[in-house]
């Protein structure tokens, strides 16, 4: 995908993501997915997800049993947010340029242009995390010998890029609504 396609087909937004990067060789070239706890979390987004249509649904009828539906749901999102932060997973918090077909991050040793890579995203306060696979697409030098690095996902389940595609639209909807308002 060239760089003009990619523009034209993802919204790209600025945010800090947690990351976890490996290296993809001989030895763990079969590895995939994500720890069982985040695996679990995603279920249940998914599941939430599903529900929305059918809380909407109530709250046509009955608003104080959506109302109730709707305050479980935030204890929910507390308590897996609980979770995330309990968990001892070894995710780096890093500054990233993201949309649905890769990021850019600046690290301070270089890899190699179209080297393949273990990508495991941790994305907040949505509690929503992938694997994929991906690879090196542009490495460039800049000041302080740090080095701005592209990584392009050549293997992502649909369904989680769908997932993260919703995550930077309603994040950048976000952002547009408090630059309107500071304005």
């Amino acid at each position: 995908m060239t760089k003009q396609q990619e523009r034209r087909d993802f919204f790209r937004i600025d945010d800090v993501i947690r990351l976890q990067l490996s290296a993809v060789k001989p030895e763990n070239a079969s590895e995939t997915g994500l720890p069982r706890a985040l695996a679990t979390l995603n279920q249940l987004r998914r599941l939430d997800s599903e529900n929305a249509q059918v809380l909407r649904q109530i709250n046509d009828k009955h608003r104080d049993i959506a109302r109730y539906l709707t305050l479980q749901n935030e204890k929910f999102e507390m308590l897996a947010q609980l979770l995330v932060d309990q968990l001892n997973i070894d995710f780096n918090e890093v500054a990233a340029n993201i949309s649905g077909s890769g990021f850019k991050i600046t690290l301070e040793q270089a890899p190699s242009e179209g080297s393949e890579w273990h990508i495991r995203v941790l994305l907040l306060p949505d509690c929503f995390s992938f694997y994929c696979r991906g690879k090196v697409s542009q490495c460039e030098a800049i000041a302080g010998n740090r080095f701005e690095v592209a990584y392009e996902f050549t293997e992502i389940d649909s369904g989680d890029q769908d997932e993260l595609v919703k995550y930077i639209t309603k994040k950048q909807s976000k952002q547009l609504r408090a630059q309107r308002l500071g304005d």
